[in-house]
């Protein structure tokens, strides 16, 4: 037959299973499954291993690989890995999660009417939460934390919803409608199959979920159409899904029960054999000439569905009318050049096994100091004696019992190991950067709140670099499923809205944000224009459960204390008023100064005029001025003689007293 050249080789398929369907459906099975096997054996090849030991350690399941020597008898594990990776997965959560509204839409500028922007947002979000986004998100960053790589796949089911109301009668009645629900759905990378050519999911040439189905919800959507009902699927027992690693004692080994082996594609099949597969499903086949004139090289964009590596179940093109594939993934920390990121898990690894190897050794030491040996003279114990020891056992001997038995004392474990494990524990917080509200107090710079906020900068520092990777995928996931649901909802999404998610701070630096916005406020004030934005962020970044209510009262306040415009009118008509009376007192300055001015220049004319004219008189009367000489001149005669008087007065006073003390004298002689 013709399309027996475009079937792949049953071996390519890597587990030996020949497609059960001819035509285009066999070609496109023989196209997927040729690179799937590849594809799974190289992330195996690298992972696998790897990714047991981290859930492992996450679940506390103990395997016999993770011993650390051969004689380990202890089987503890230390909870350093699940608690770094549930504190850093709560802290993601809360961070996108912790606002009612967590999508941001920018709105067009020259839009005066914001309400239809603001309604889109809020039915996006209700879509959202209705259909378990919540939970899904939450499985979406654990997947990032414990394996280093969150992946969601955008499901879309047609979906009844039952209501039930009262007729006319006032009896009972049950409403069917049937909805489209579009639903991102988290895939573990373990059962996530890759394109390693590349490192970007839309850039690949294909990807792959693969999962257990139960049968009998196979045959429900082959009743229901969502599969072909024409072919007949059975249970698949040949290998185990990573998604039961370490769930039992024996591993990945279990009874699967009645379910089918299903490989979910999402990528790109050559053109002639969709085209093949959907001309045999309406009963007019393609010839050989129209699929040569096809170019081989001509892919198209589908989803297609495998059941057991060999039977097609369904296969469509990508519904999304841009073209986008309906797979997103990110990475908690990015790893230049590669597909799979790196998790919490991963930082935590080594410290982890030091941490058990430690646990278990002093477990074991406990056990051989508790639990003393014995040696015994065996031909001096009574026949048959039972060996076993209890409390209040008589041991029966032949002689002296100190001969006969004697006991090997083991001393108990090194006193240094507790500081060992705290050593390490400190170390783990460190490499994880997951830090709890006790080992911030682990220091006495940690007692002041500067000391909190620098030993929680480290966490805040990397949980910020973590939510730059999840904004991008969450806007790229919102964004499609915005579009899906404009295509199958237009009454509900009547246009293209550019959606944004913007992730705020996680719990622990929402706490020291606001505790320095407490701080801020009292030293701004109540009056400050800067005071009601302040109390806005504060409530903004509560948990409390009337956040919203309290945010929409302080809203509406700050609304209702804005000026109306003719009270704006009224303030700058007030405000010219006050500036009109600084001018009027400045003019009044400069003519007051400018009087002085003046007057003082009068003066200074008047004095000139004057000392003129003296100067005139002075040379035009000179007898006049030879008397005013003599009239000065004689003064001076007069004064200097008075002067002389008045020194002879003061020599003959002087005289005088020289007499009475030379009288004095004699008489006391």
């Amino acid at each position: 037959m013709p399309h027996q050249s475009i079937i792949r080789e049953p071996e390519v398929a890597g587990t030996g299973v020949v497609p059960t369907q001819s035509g285009g459906r066999g070609a496109i099975v023989g196209d997927i499954m040729g690179d799937i096997p590849a594809w799974r054996k190289h992330r195996d090849s690298k992972f696998e291993a790897v990714w047991n030991e981290f859930y492992a350690k996450w679940r506390g399941f103990w395997a016999p690989e993770h011993k650390s020597f051969k004689t380990e008898r202890s089987r503890l594990i230390s909870p350093l890995t699940a608690m770094a990776v549930d504190m850093t997965t709560a802290e993601i959560v809360e961070a996108v999660l912790g606002r009612e509204y967590f999508i941001d839409m920018p709105d067009d500028v020259a839009d005066k009417d914001t309400q239809d922007v603001d309604l889109a947002r809020k039915l996006l979000v209700q879509d959202l939460r209705r259909e378990g986004f919540v939970d899904e998100f939450a499985c979406i960053a654990l997947n990032g934390c414990l394996y280093g790589t969150g992946i969601a796949k955008i499901q879309i089911s047609v979906k009844t919803i039952k209501t039930i109301s009262r007729n006319k009668e006032k009896a009972l009645t049950v409403t069917e409608k049937e909805v489209v629900q579009i639903k991102p759905v988290a895939i573990e990378p373990g059962n996530f199959v890759a394109d390693p050519a590349t490192r970007d999911i839309d850039e690949m040439k294909g990807c792959a979920h693969e999962f257990m189905m139960p049968i009998t919800l196979l045959q429900s959507r082959q009743a229901a159409g969502v599969y072909y009902d024409d072919v007949k699927v059975g249970s698949w027992g040949v290998r185990v899904m990573n998604q039961r690693r370490g769930d039992t004692e024996e591993g990945n080994v279990r009874n699967q029960g009645e379910a089918a082996y299903i490989t979910e594609y999402y990528g790109l099949v050559p053109l002639r054999h969709f085209q093949q597969t959907i001309a045999e499903d309406k009963g007019t086949p393609l010839s050989d000439a129209v699929l040569q004139a096809i170019p081989e090289e001509q892919m198209i964009e589908v989803i297609a569905t495998i059941a057991n590596e060999s039977t097609l179940l369904r296969v469509i093109e990508n519904p999304l009318m841009t073209g986008e594939r309906l797979m997103v993934a990110y990475q908690h920390e990015a790893v230049p050049g590669r597909f799979y990121g790196r998790g919490v898990a991963e930082k935590a690894a080594n410290v982890q096994r030091a941490m058990d190897a430690e646990m278990r050794a002093r477990i074991d030491s406990l056990a051989w100091a508790n639990l003393p040996m014995f040696a015994a003279d065996l031909t001096r114990l009574p026949p048959n004696s039972n060996m076993n020891a209890w409390p209040g056992k008589l041991w029966g001997t032949r002689g002296n019992p100190n001969e006969v038995l004697k006991e090997f004392k083991v001393s108990g474990p090194d006193q240094n190991s507790y500081a060992h494990l705290q050593d390490l524990e400190r170390m783990g917080q460190q490499a994880t950067g997951a830090l709890d509200s006790q080992g911030l107090r682990a220091g006495m710079r940690d007692e002041t709140a500067t000391g909190s906020a620098l030993a929680a900068s480290s966490f805040i520092k990397r949980s910020k670099r973590t939510m730059y990777n999840i904004e991008g995928f969450m806007n790229r996931l919102i964004r499609r499923v915005a579009r899906l649901k404009m295509q199958f909802d237009p009454a509900g999404y009547p246009q293209d809205y550019e959606f944004q998610v913007r992730g705020s701070i996680g719990i622990m630096a929402r706490e020291l944000e606001t505790q320095f916005m407490v701080n801020l406020m009292s030293v701004v004030g109540g009056d400050s224009p800067a005071a009601m934005p302040i109390i806005k962020a504060i409530f903004a970044h509560s948990g409390s459960p009337v956040r919203t209510d309290v945010l929409a009262a302080l809203e509406k306040s700050e609304q209702e204390n804005q000026p109306t415009d003719e009270e704006r009118k009224l303030a700058k008509d007030a405000q010219k008023a006050q500036l009109k009376l600084p001018i009027a007192q400045l003019k009044k300055i400069v003519a007051e100064t400018e009087k002085l001015l003046s007057e003082s220049e009068l003066k200074e004319e008047q004095a000139d005029k004057t000392e003129a004219e003296t100067k005139a008189i002075v040379d035009n009367k000179p007898l006049a001025q030879a008397k005013v000489i003599i009239e000065l001149e004689e003064n001076e005669i007069q004064e200097r003689s008075l002067d002389i008087q008045e020194d002879k007065n003061k020599l003959t006073s002087r005289g005088l007293d020289i007499q009475q003390q030379i009288a004095n004298q004699g008489k006391k002689k």
